[in-house]
Formats: structure tokens, C-alpha cells, sequence
């Protein structure tokens, strides 16, 4: 193995690393989430209780009447100087100052680690380092900061400038490097957290700053020629390293992001509670922006109301964070009219100007850094015109059958594919497209109207990671994907599209023309993969019945 590069650890290693309980079938996943919901009368102390088991096994936690833990070092907060003041890191704030229904307890990242490092040799090393605090042109404080997903995952720290430092193998420790922070720099950033405080929150085995590089080495029997698993593809993945502590070692730059990817992949019950609560808040504020927009046009009686994509964004933005969701997930899409045919619109500059207008809603935010991506259409008025209706039932027809394919072992392309064949088939029903639906498809004019595939895998990011990327092969348990089909009259695709001579015999011109208003409609939820089914996360309302009485009830 070669000769050791430093000798000796200074502290007692040994993580807990509990066993992992089996996958929640969809009865037992649909009886735990209830408690993020509103409506339900069930408690959601039992999300939180195997959180609460681990929380009691660490010094210091506290549990609480939630089922979580509770811990002093949490309650400090991060500051634009890009370290923790009083062990921040968990940024969420207590459940008890939030308003609204408690969102599930801590996640067990203890079980993430054993994902991840019981699939590597032993007798390596992996070192994962945080995000850095980025700033605003240059001196201006610092940009909101959201972690590197790999080190959230394995770690739950969400501040800058960490590193993990692991080996692998039985007893192999964890050890925390955090940024050491100049103590005259307390009376602009707070009090920096101790080692003790780190510790009990992010359950490492034993914490050093990043001016005891060696120490960490030590810690980990570090060896010359050691291998040295980093999370990425650029061999400069180690630390800034002047001292050339980590010269010796070999880095490795594929095997960890395949196994961080599968284990990502595959989410645990707890994973999804947190996805479930970011879809319930995120549900409730698409539903305030259809309110705050009927309420608009009502004041106008339908007409000339003042009301702006960004105002709809703002409301979004406001309700979410009012709940303690301080994150958006990704920029909040917004198209209003026209602007709903473009499927990354983000500029949200526009007036909405008719009442009639479709407003088209791509907006999800994340607890704990695990996001909603939800897609709702709504009318600006309140009431749908019989044209966008008819186009909205079309793709509402669209999801609701594909969603009801979503199971363990489903071939996703094959779901994408029958999705596509509905989708042009309904378009067919509507005069907008002739001939047979088979036909068409493979002429390729499902993609002038859904040039997008059906959904893709969700978790840390919006587009997660998977074995085959973002979009998997088949389904399995543990799976969270969006389900987001949608019909588009795009200027770009369907002209040039009328002028081809294989395509406009597929196509009804008139009737293009005629729907061009409609814009845009794309609906999208986001389904966990059970042992024995699926679980819908999104509950918020879809259906024309339900848009139109919740914004007459506005």
C-alpha cells in the first residue's frame, strides 16, 4: 500500500450507520405524507420519527413534539461572509418559528453515506468538497448561496466552504474540514460554530478547519499512492493545496459520480417527505397567483386589469418563503398569452392582457434542498375560453393516462412514447392535425407541438442524476419523476413545418391559425415510484372544474 503520509489519529473514528429499512409501498408512503397536508388530520410526528431516532443517538439533539430534533446549534444563521455563525448548517429555520403545518424532521445522511461509500473498495479515499460562496461584482457581499448537491446529500451541511474528507471501508471516518473563520471577523458574521456544535449537527466523527489539512489526513490513514475518489471529471477536483499534502495521492474521477448518481437516484422515505412538503407549498402558491390574477381582472370587469408576469412570480416567490422555503428550486417560468409557447421563458417581463390569456406556470421551490417542479395553466380571468379549454383537457387527458403507466419496472421511454401518440391523436379529435395518429408520429409531428420528452427524474436538482442521466430507462422504487406533457403552437416549428411537403398533409392550417392564441399548455406533477405503484407528491388542483372554482371563490 506504501508508506504512510502521516501517522496517527488524533480522535476516535466510528459513524452510526444504521441499517436502511425497506421501501415504502404506496400505502404506507400516501399514510406518511398525509401529514404535510393541510387538509388531513393525521400527524406528521411519524415522518419525522426515525429522523428523531437518529437525532437521539447524537450528543446534544433534543427531540421534539414534531418527531424531529431540536438542537441550539441550529438556530444560527449564515451571513454573506461565506462562513457559519453558531454551527449553521442547516439553514432551515426551527419548526416552531414557521408558519403552517411542520414539514418532515432532519434527513438520516448518515444512511447516504452508506449508500455511497459501502459501494467503493475499501481501503481508498473520497473527498467531496462544499460550493463557494460566490459574490457580487466582487465586493458587493455575497450571491444567496445553494450547495453542491453531492455534498448535501452526504453531508446536510448547506454553507460554503466546507469539505468531507472519507475512507472506505468498516469504521473508515468521517471527517468535516470547515472554513476557519478570523475571529475579528465575528462582529460582522457572528460567532463562528465549534467543533463540538459541527459535529452534533452533521454527525461527523471528528472536525478540523482548513488549516489542518494534515490532521484530516491523518484521520484517515492517508497513504502515499492512495487512491482518492473526487466527485468530478477535472482531476483539480482536491483542495488548494500549497503545502502539496495531497501530491501523493491518486484521484480518481469517474467511479464516485456513478455511484453518488445511482444512490441519488434511489430515494429514501424521508427523501420523499421532503419532496412531498416542497410540492404541497409549492402547490399553495401556484394556487395564490390564480387567485391574485382573478381578483386583477375582477377589479376591471375582465378587462385592462394591471397585472404583470413578474407581479405572478412575486407572489410565488412570497408564499414560499413566507413557509420557510427560502430556495427556488430553479427561475420561475411565467409566460403570459404567446409567451406560454416558450418553454424556458424566464424573462416574466410582460403584461398579462386579457383576461382570456393562458398564463402558463413553471415554478417549484425546495425544502432542504429537495425542489418541486410543478407546471400549472391557468386562465388570467378565472374562466377558460372554449379554445385554451379544449386544448387544456387534451393534455390534462394526456398526463392522467400516462401517470396511471407509472409504476416499478415501466419502460419510461415507452410511457413517453404512448404519451406522444395520445397527444397527437387528441390533436387529431381537435381539427388540428389529420390522418392516422401512428403516421403522424413517425413523420414526426408530435414534436411540433411537444417538442420536449415526457418528464424527467427529480430530487437534489431539478434535473437529477441517474445511472442513465436525467432521463432513467425504467422505473424503479424510489423514483421521483415529473410527469409534464403539453401542446404548444410555436411560430418557429410550425411554419416551416406548413411550407415542408411531407409534413403539411398532417397539418390543418386553418385550424393552426385559429388555436395560435391558445399559446401554450403544459401540466406537470411529480410521481414517486413505489414497491407497489405510485404516489402522486403534487396535489395541486389541476382540473378546469377545480381552477375555475378557485378563482371564483377568490
Amino acid at each position: 500500500q506504501g508508506p504512510r503520509l502521516r501517522a496517527g489519529i488524533g480522535e476516535d473514528a466510528g459513524a452510526i450507520r444504521p441499517d436502511s429499512p425497506a421501501m415504502m409501498s404506496s400505502v404506507s408512503l400516501r399514510r406518511a405524507l398525509l401529514g404535510a397536508m393541510p387538509s388531513s388530520r393525521a400527524s406528521l410526528a411519524r415522518l419525522g420519527s426515525s429522523s428523531a431516532r437518529i437525532a437521539r443517538a447524537r450528543p446534544g439533539a433534543t427531540p421534539t413534539a414534531a418527531g424531529g430534533s431540536s438542537h441550539p446549534a441550529r438556530r444560527g444563521r449564515m451571513s454573506s461572509c461565506g462562513t457559519p455563525r453558531a454551527a449553521a448548517t442547516l439553514s432551515s429555520p426551527p419548526a416552531s418559528e414557521r408558519p403552517g403545518p411542520n414539514p418532515p424532521g432532519p434527513l438520516d445522511h448518515a444512511r447516504h453515506r452508506d449508500a455511497v461509500l459501502s459501494q467503493l473498495p475499501p481501503g481508498k479515499l473520497v473527498y467531496v468538497p462544499a460550493g463557494k460562496a460566490q459574490t457580487r461584482n466582487g465586493v458587493e457581499g455575497n450571491a444567496r448561496f445553494r450547495q453542491e448537491p453531492d455534498f448535501l446529500y452526504l453531508t446536510g451541511v448547506e454553507e460554503p466552504g466546507y469539505h468531507a474528507l472519507f475512507g472506505t471501508g468498516a469504521d473508515a471516518p468521517f471527517v468535516l474540514i470547515a472554513p476557519r473563520q478570523d475571529p475579528e471577523m465575528d462582529v460582522w458574521c457572528g460567532k463562528q460554530a465549534s467543533r463540538d456544535e459541527l459535529r452534533a449537527v452533521t454527525g461527523a466523527d471528528i472536525v478540523y478547519y482548513d488549516d489542518e489539512f494534515h490532521k484530516a489526513l491523518d484521520a484517515v490513514e492517508a497513504r502515499e499512492g492512495q487512491t482518492v475518489f473526487v466527485p468530478s471529471h477535472d482531476a483539480c477536483a482536491l483542495p488548494n493545496d500549497p503545502d502539496g499534502l495531497f501530491l501523493g495521492l491518486h484521484p480518481e474521477t469517474t467511479a464516485l459520480g456513478k455511484v453518488m448518481a445511482k444512490a441519488r437516484s434511489l430515494k429514501t422515505p424521508e427523501e420523499v417527505a421532503c419532496l412531498g412538503f416542497a410540492n404541497q407549498v409549492s402547490g399553495e402558491a401556484h394556487v395564490a397567483m390564480w387567485r391574485h390574477a382573478a381578483r386583477a381582472f375582477r377589479k376591471t370587469a375582465g378587462g385592462g386589469a394591471q397585472l404583470w408576469e413578474h407581479e405572478l412570480e412575486a407572489v410565488f416567490a412570497g408564499e414560499t418563503m413566507k413557509r420557510g422555503l427560502r430556495h427556488l428550486g430553479y427561475p420561475s417560468i411565467v409566460g403570459a398569452g404567446a409567451h406560454a409557447a416558450t418553454l424556458h421563458y424566464e424573462r416574466n417581463d410582460a403584461r398579462v392582457c386579457s383576461a382570456d390569456d393562458l398564463v402558463l406556470v413553471d415554478a417549484g421551490a425546495e425544502w432542504r434542498g429537495y425542489t418541486a417542479d410543478i407546471t400549472r395553466t391557468f386562465p388570467a380571468g378565472g374562466k377558460f375560453e372554449a379554445r385554451r379549454r379544449a386544448v387544456y383537457e387534451a393534455v390534462l387527458d394526456v398526463q392522467v393516462r400516462a401517470i396511471a403507466e407509472m409504476r416499478a419496472g415501466a419502460n419510461w421511454q415507452m410511457v413517453g412514447a404512448r404519451a406522444k401518440l395520445n397527444t397527437v391523436q387528441n390533436l387529431i379529435d381537435l381539427g388540428i392535425v389529420r390522418g392516422n395518429a401512428q403516421d403522424a408520429v413517425m413523420a414526426g409531428v408530435c414534436g411540433l407541438f411537444l417538442p420536449h420528452s415526457l418528464g424527467h427524474l427529480l430530487g437534489l436538482q431539478v434535473h437529477d442524476v441517474g445511472p442513465d442521466g436525467p432521463v432513467p430507462e425504467a422505473l424503479a422504487p424510489g423514483h421521483v419523476v415529473t410527469c409534464e406533457p403539453g401542446i404548444y403552437f410555436v411560430d418557429g416549428l410550425l411554419e416551416p413545418a406548413l411550407e415542408d411537403r411531407f409534413l403539411e398533409d398532417f397539418l390543418v392550417r386553418d385550424e393552426i391559425e385559429r388555436f395560435k392564441a391558445v399559446g401554450g399548455v403544459r401540466i406537470e406533477d411529480n410521481v414517486a415510484i413505489t414497491e407497489d405503484g405510485a404516489v402522486n407528491l403534487t396535489t395541486c388542483p389541476k382540473t378546469v372544474d377545480e381552477i375555475e372554482a378557485i378563482c371564483r371563490d377568490a
